[in-house]
Order: C-alpha cells, then structure tokens, then sequence
C-alpha cells in the first residue's frame, strides 16, 4: 500500500476546507441527495462525499456503506485529490498504491474506484465526490462527465455553505470538537442538547422579526416490537434510516435533531402558520409509512406518529412550552391509532387543538 502524499499546498488546502465549516457537522440533504444520485445514475452500491482532513478523510455524506471517516493513510480520496481530474482505480487489487489497503481486503471490500475532485472557493481540492464497487469497471466518457458534473454541484453547495440559517450559525460558532459532541453519532443529526439551542436561537430570530415558531416531535411507531423481534441492530438501522427519510422531507431551513430514543424533533425555519406546520408533518408521516426501509435485516415497514406545535408570536413563548406541547399532540396521535398528525397552537402559554385530518397510513 502507499499511502497518499501531501499536496503542494497542503497549509492553504486545510485552511480553506476550515473555512468550511462542514467537519463533524450532523448529515444534510442537500449532500445526500448528491450522493444518491451519483449512486443510481452511475449505479454503483456505494457513493460519497469525503473531506480530506489532516489526518483523516471524513465523509460529510456516504450511501451503501454505513462509516463516518478512516485515516487519510489510507483514502483512496487522498490520492484522488492530488489530481485535477477523475481519478479512475478499476481494480485495486492489481494497483500496487491499494493491493494491500485495508479497505480493499475488509470492509467495504473496494475493488473498484472513481473520485472527482471538489474544490472549495479558492480553488483549493479539499476533498472528492466518489464511487465505489465490489468488483473490476470501467467508466465512459458519459459516466466520467457526469461524475464531473456532480462534483461542480457539490461545489456549488460547498459555496453556499454559510447560508444564515440557524444550522450554519451554529456550525460556524463550534469547533470541530464541540461540533462532534452536539452530533447523535448513530443517526447522525443534532443530538438533544444541540437541537434545543437551534430551538432558542429560532425563537429569538422570530422575536426579532415578529413572526412565528412551528416544531415537530416524530416518534417511530411500536418501535420496541422492532427491538425485541429483530433485535437492536435492526433498531439502530431503523433509527438512522427514519432520520434519513425525514431529513429528504423537510426542507434546506429545518433543522432535525434526535430528542432521545425513537422521538426526533424538527425546527421549522420560516414558515406559512400553523396550516405549514402541518403541512410539513403531514409530508413527514406520509413519506415515513408510505414503503418499507430496505435493511440487511429485510424489509421493515415504520410509521411515524407526529404532534406539530405552532405559536404565532414568539414574544411569551419557550422552547420548552413549545416542545410540551408538541411532545403532548404526539401522544394524542398515538392514542387516536398512531401514524397521523395532531397539532396544538400555542399563546402565551394557553395551548389550544387544532382539528386534525386523519391520514390513511398503514401502522407498523
């Protein structure tokens, strides 16, 4: 094996990826869907997104192969982003650099091998978009082009990674170290503490601006059945697949968090009323219960049962009144058959029900 050198520029490269902010910071769909896409349109099992660290490749996004980083020693990124173009391995184990890696003989069992380049704004290649396969390929001039352009929309979101939003605030305030801690390392979103100080930084935003607050709790239906039939592993794959379904349904200025267990929160960032609140529930336990989760343990059907909480002014309003209330519309949901939505509208502290729509959703 030959572990990838330093580039030339290696001071300037780190300081751009810094400047990122990106490190540690909990998953986000608008670099998952660049990987999902790069895994079905150039149909390999495994695609992600790296950032080659000092000393380690992060990935900021990976689908087929459930990892957060390795050692640059032994990235096949690393050497990737020596170049200016594809980087094409189509069989390491006939390529003296990756014969004898460890990710070749183990787990994810690489054979296979395309990184693009990704460049910060300067221009600097902090890290790769790539794909992976379990077996020898080839790429044409169409697949090449289109991993190219992949990596020029990666880019493009590495660029507009400090949008103010109360996530990018908050990824720009922490270090990296302080980012690892506020991250759930299973699901890989906002941890518990994490999620309310995003909740405060929203309500204090809504009562600069005079508007309101809308929050979800979304709790995973007769998940303890899941945990005592196939077992906690299988729990813990449906938990990161539930977040990562949820995450693909909210949008860009949402925040998700897992507020403990099988419950997860969401931070509505500006929306339409206590009618968009809802809206976005509903959106939630729809795309939750509408197929089952493909897991190594098989199909798993998962519904959700979700309680919206929505104040109209933030002035007299808490993060906690607010979560009480939303964590109480959950539980009503649960009681009226579980995998629907009920809503509660708070003021000042007086909570009022919002008449709610049943969703004809299968129950897990």
């Amino acid at each position: 094996m030959i572990a990838p050198p330093l580039s030339i520029d290696e001071p300037f490269r780190l300081q751009a990826l810094r400047r990122t902010h990106l490190l540690d910071t909990p998953l986000e769909e608008r670099f998952e869907r660049l990987t999902r896409l790069a895994q079905r349109i150039l149909q390999m099992p495994i695609a992600a997104l790296s950032l080659v660290d000092a000393d380690r490749q992060w990935f900021k996004s990976i689908q087929g192969f459930k990892i957060a980083e390795t050692s640059r020693e032994i990235s096949f990124c690393g050497h990737a982003i020596l170049r200016d173009d594809v980087m094409v391995v189509p069989d390491a184990r006939a390529d003296v650099r990756f014969s004898d890696n460890p990710l070749v003989a183990g787990e994810p069992h690489v054979v296979f091998y395309a990184g693009c380049p990704v460049r910060a704004s300067d221009g600097s290649r902090i890290g790769s978009l790539c794909v992976i396969d379990q077996k020898p390929r080839t790429m044409s001039h169409e697949d090449l082009q289109a991993l190219r352009d992949l990596a020029a929309i990666a880019e493009n979101e590495l660029s507009e990674s400090m949008q103010r939003s109360v996530q990018q605030e908050l990824m720009a305030q922490l270090d990296m170290v302080s980012r690892q801690a506020q991250v759930d390392s299973l699901t890989r979103v906002w941890n518990r503490e994490a999620i309310f100080e995003l909740l405060d930084t929203e309500l204090a935003r809504a009562r600069r601006a005079g508007t309101g607050v809308g929050i979800l709790m979304a709790d995973i239906d007769f998940f303890k059945r899941i945990n005592d039939t196939l077992g906690h592993a299988a729990g813990d794959v449906v938990l990161s697949q539930t977040a990562r379904r949820i995450l693909g349904t909210i949008r860009e200025v949402d925040v998700l968090g897992r507020y403990g267990g099988e419950e997860f929160l969401v931070v509505l960032g500006p929306c339409n009323g206590e009618v968009g609140t809802k809206i976005v529930a509903e959106r939630i336990c729809d795309r939750i219960g509408a197929s089952p989760l493909v897991t190594e343990f098989g199909p798993i059907q998962v519904s959700v049962s979700v309680g919206a909480a929505y104040c109209e002014t933030a002035t007299a309003v808490t993060g906690e009144m607010l979560v009480q209330a939303a964590d109480e519309a959950m539980y009503r949901a649960k009681r009226a058959g579980r995998s629907r939505v009920e809503c509660a509208v708070v003021n000042g502290g007086e909570r009022s029900s919002l008449k709610t729509a049943s969703l004809k959703l299968a129950a897990s």
